[in-house]
């Protein structure tokens, strides 16, 4: 149990990493297109049009997927893989569920981009907080890929 805690403290740190430059992406494309912006205004009545359907369309689709493709990722490693191949398929998962939430922030700042409205903007800030909420515990990592042999994976949150 000690060896597997030293490896999970290693790839901690990696993955942690790894996410806080995954979530700096937005904000930098966020910081970037405000500052080249024209004259941005925010505008929260009159957004409600077809490029805000898609917005909204994109973030639910990001974030459905983001979770699915994550429960089925950690789903699919066999029980009696070792320490290693367990925790780079969890990175894998890990990180194909931080760009499916990426996603529409990047979205959102190419309409912010063509709207000039900072509603698209602020709604890129609430995606980046909902990925920080998505930081990788010690605990969870040990929960998710059933290192304590408790059948845990079947309990995925």
């Amino acid at each position: 149990m000690d060896e597997s805690k030293t490896a999970i403290s290693g790839f901690l740190k990696r993955i942690n990493l790894i996410h806080k430059a995954i979530m700096a992406s937005p904000i930098i494309v966020g910081l970037v297109v405000y500052q080249t912006a024209d004259n941005p205004y925010l505008l929260i009545f009159d957004a409600w049009d077809l490029l805000m359907l898609f917005a909204i369309s994109a973030i639910l689709l990001g974030f459905y997927l983001s979770d699915q493709l994550f429960k089925k990722y950690l789903l699919a490693i066999p029980p009696n893989a070792s320490l290693t191949q367990k925790l780079e398929k969890f990175q894998a998962a890990f990180l194909l569920k931080m760009v499916f939430l990426e996603m529409p922030a990047l979205i959102c700042a190419a309409i912010f981009v063509l709207t000039q409205n900072l509603l698209y903007l602020i709604v890129i800030g609430g995606i980046v907080v909902y990925m920080s909420l998505h930081n990788t515990k010690k605990e969870n990592i040990i929960h998710a890929l059933d290192l304590r042999g408790g059948g845990g994976r079947k309990r995925i949150k």
